[in-house]
């Protein structure tokens, strides 16, 4: 069976109010939010993260949904989640913090396997040659072994969602000149350094909008794997059942 290839993604960042709320958010992120998104159409996979931080100190997310297009983001049946949220995804909203959301069209990949360790940055392009010098940036890195597999995607303006991004967050000045590019390896000290060398080597044409965010892969879901009717036929208008047993 050919599986879907996207050619968009959904990048979100955030963290949560406290520290001893994060075995309630995980539970309800994997077992009712994720899977409610990954079954609505033109959603393909989800894959969840989490940055390494010491208690007391809640830690931070990072979700990426791949989607065929970015008008899976403004179907009726995803705007209708947000206007009306299950009693359990109304609570969690009141305690994120720090939401932070991009859409973008993926602008290239290089890679064919995964690792459990990302490095997020969002970086602001300056001219035309910026793209064009990222990907063989990033196709060096991946051929010589330094990264496992690499993605950028150009970001891009949506309809607006109620959850609005936080208030500080970073504008791009003009659509497709900031881009979010997700590096993937085996150790998040080699991460590291590879995202300081990155940047390094971009600095004639681009520049961070913010510092490399470093996670490690929670969770992985693919909506071709599900076994739900409802998430097999996403022309079936129906979403999918919330999970009031778990949130008990």
């Amino acid at each position: 069976m050919t599986r879907a290839a996207p050619t968009a993604f959904l990048a979100l960042w955030n963290s949560i109010s406290r520290a001893a709320l994060q075995p309630e958010y995980e539970t309800w992120h994997i077992f009712e939010h994720v899977p409610e998104r990954i079954g609505l159409p033109g959603f393909i996979e989800a894959r969840r993260y989490r940055s390494v931080t010491s208690a007391p100190h809640p830690p931070s997310y990072f979700t990426c949904y791949w989607l065929d297009s970015l008008e899976a983001l403004n179907s009726p049946r995803y705007l209708e989640l947000f206007a009306n949220p299950t009693p359990w995804s109304a609570r969690m909203r009141l305690e994120l913090r720090n939401f932070f959301r991009l859409s973008c069209s993926l602008g290239g990949a290089c890679g064919q396997s995964m690792a459990s360790q990302l490095a997020t940055i969002h970086l602001r392009g300056e001219g035309d040659l910026f793209p064009g010098q990222l990907q063989r940036q990033l196709a060096q890195r991946v051929q010589h072994g330094d990264l496992v597999c690499a993605q950028w995607g150009n970001v891009e303006q949506t309809q607006a969602i109620p959850i609005a991004n936080r208030v500080d967050a970073p504008v791009a000045w003009t659509t497709g000149s900031d881009v979010v590019v997700m590096l993937q390896g085996l150790e998040a000290s080699g991460l590291r350094e590879q995202a300081r060398q990155l940047l390094r080597a971009l600095s004639p044409v681009a520049s961070p909008v913010s510092p490399p965010k470093l996670f490690e892969l929670l969770s992985q879901v693919r909506q071709d794997e599900r076994t739900s009717p409802v998430l097999s036929h996403p022309h079936i208008n129906q979403r999918q059942a919330p999970r009031p047993d778990l949130f008990q």
